[in-house]
C-alpha cells in the first residue's frame, strides 16, 4: 500500500507488520474505536485527534471514537449485542478468555493468515514480556497488547521530608514501608497510605508476587488464592489497616485524585497514572518500584486491542489498516507520552522524546526498572466473577475482621467451584 510504504520510507523504518492488499472503494467503511481513556479528558482528546489523523490519510475509512471511563464497561458494551458494531476496542488484558467465551471478538490470527509475514511478522516488533495475555483458549493469538502498565508506588516527597525521608531513601522492603508509614502517621495523626477501589485485586496480585507466590498456576491452569504467600500478603495489608496506616479509596480514580490533592502521601497505583501525577501534583513527588518482601514483583496490566466479531471483508481490511497505524513506533511513542502507559513496541523507546523521558526523567526511569520483575495476569473465561471472588475475600478480611486464612480458603473453594478446577 502506498500509505504504509511512504510512511516507512519517511520514517526510515523496516516493515514491522504486514502489507494489506486491495484498495478500499466507496462507500466509506465505518469502524468504532472504543478506549477506556476517560480517567483524564486530555487522553480522550489525544485519541480523538489520533483518529482524525488516521482518517486524513485513509479517506475511505470513518472512525467513530468512543471514550469510556470504566474498564469493565468495555466488556459489558461489546457483549450487549449478538452483533456489535464493527470496530476495534481496548479492554483490560486479562479479559481475553472472557471475551472469547462471549463470542465478542475475532481472533487476530484469523485475519493475518492471508497477509504477507503472517502472525510471525506481526509479532516481531512487540516486547515479549507483554504478550502473556494475548492467546485465547483455542490457542489462537487473539489480541495484541496495546498499552501496558504495572503497579507502582507514588510518594509525596514534601510530606516524606517532614519525617526525614528523601527520594534517595525510599522504602525497598515491606518492613521499610511499614516503618515509613508509622512515622508519617505519628507526625500527622492520620492514615498516610491510600489504595483503591475497583482494581485492588490487581494490587493484591502484585503483593502476592512480592511474597514469593502467585495467584495463578499456569502449568495447571489453576487459580491459587489459598497459599501461604497469599495469606501473608493479605495479613500484611490487614496489619497496616489495623494500625491506622491504610485507608481505601472509594474507586480507582479517587485513589490518584486523593494523592495529587495532597491528602495521602503514599499510594499504590498503576504506572499509567504518572502523567496525571505530573500534571496535577502541586508538590514534589516520586514514583518508584513496589517494595519487595522476598522478591520484587508485579503483574502487567493495561489493555489489549480487540477486533469485534462478525467483520466483513471491507471491515477487516479497514481494521488492519488501523492496526498498522497504531503500532508504528512513532504512534506508540506518542500514546505513551500522552497517557503515561508503557509502549508495547520495543522500538518506540528509541523515539527521541520517549528515549529522553526514560533516560533522564527520574520517576519514569525508576518505574521502568520494574518491567524486569513483571509477569502476565491470571485470566479465565469467567474473569469478572473470578475477580469478584478475590475482591470479596479481601473485603471480608479488611472490613469484616475475617482472618486472611479463612477469607482466602473460602475464596479458593468458590473459585474452584466456579471454574470446576
Amino acid at each position: 500500500m502506498a500509505f504504509l510504504g511512504n510512511l516507512r520510507a519517511l520514517l526510515g523504518l523496516a516493515p514491522i507488520l504486514f502489507s494489506i492488499s486491495g484498495a478500499l472503494a466507496a462507500p466509506q467503511v465505518e469502524l468504532e474505536f472504543s478506549v477506556p481513556s476517560g480517567a483524564t479528558t486530555e487522553v480522550s482528546r489525544f485519541y480523538y485527534q489520533l483518529t482524525r489523523e488516521f482518517e486524513a490519510d485513509n479517506p475511505g475509512i470513518k472512525i467513530i471514537f468512543r471514550p469510556l471511563t470504566d474498564w469493565d464497561e468495555v466488556v459489558r458494551m461489546v457483549s450487549a449485542s449478538d452483533r456489535p458494531k464493527a470496530g476495534v476496542f481496548v479492554a483490560e488484558a486479562s479479559e481475553t478468555l472472557e471475551l472469547e467465551q462471549r463470542g465478542a471478538i475475532t481472533p487476530l490470527e484469523d485475519l493475518l493468515t492471508a497477509e504477507p509475514g503472517g502472525l510471525k511478522g506481526f509479532l516481531a516488533p512487540f516486547i515479549p514480556e507483554f504478550l502473556g495475555n494475548s492467546v485465547c483458549g483455542s490457542k489462537k493469538f487473539c489480541s495484541p497488547p496495546f498499552i501496558r502498565s504495572t503497579p507502582v508506588v507514588y510518594y509525596n516527597l514534601d510530606q516524606l521530608n517532614e519525617v526525614g525521608i528523601d527520594k534517595e531513601r525510599l522504602p525497598t522492603t515491606w518492613d521499610e514501608l511499614e516503618e515509613l508509614l508509622t512515622k508519617l502517621h505519628a507526625h500527622r495523626g492520620r492514615p498516610p497510605f491510600v489504595f483503591g477501589g475497583d482494581w485492588y485485586d490487581y494490587l493484591f496480585e502484585a503483593t502476592v508476587y512480592q511474597a514469593g507466590g502467585s495467584l495463578f498456576d499456569p502449568e495447571h491452569n489453576r487459580f491459587t488464592y489459598y497459599t501461604p504467600q497469599a495469606v501473608e500478603a493479605l495479613e500484611f495489608w490487614k496489619r497496616l489497616k489495623d494500625k491506622g496506616l491504610l485507608v481505601r479509596a472509594t474507586n480507582w480514580k479517587a485513589t490518584l485524585n486523593s494523592f495529587v490533592a495532597g491528602l495521602y502521601p503514599v499510594t499504590f497505583y498503576t504506572s499509567g497514572g504518572i502523567e496525571s501525577a505530573r500534571a496535577h501534583s502541586h508538590f514534589n513527588w516520586m514514583a518508584d518500584m513496589l517494595p519487595r518482601n522476598r522478591v520484587y514483583g508485579a503483574t502487567a496490566g493495561g489493555g489489549n486491542l480487540y477486533l469485534t466479531a462478525h467483520l466483513d471483508e471491507r471491515e477487516r481490511q479497514a481494521a488492519l489498516r488501523l492496526l498498522s497505524f497504531l503500532y508504528t513506533p512513532p504512534v506508540q511513542a506518542r500514546i505513551s507520552l500522552a497517557s503515561g502507559f508503557f509502549p508495547v513496541i520495543g522500538a518506540a523507546f528509541d523515539e527521541p522524546q520517549l528515549k529522553e523521558r526514560y533516560t533522564n526523567d527520574e520517576p519514569f526511569v525508576r518505574i521502568r526498572q520494574q518491567l524486569s520483575f513483571t509477569g502476565p495476569r491470571g485470566m479465565s473465561a469467567d474473569n469478572l466473577q473470578v475477580r469478584n471472588v478475590l475482591k470479596t475475600a479481601i473485603d471480608r478480611c479488611l472490613d469484616d475482621d475475617v482472618s486472611a486464612e479463612t477469607a482466602l480458603r473460602d475464596a479458593q473453594g468458590e473459585v474452584d467451584k466456579l471454574l470446576k478446577q
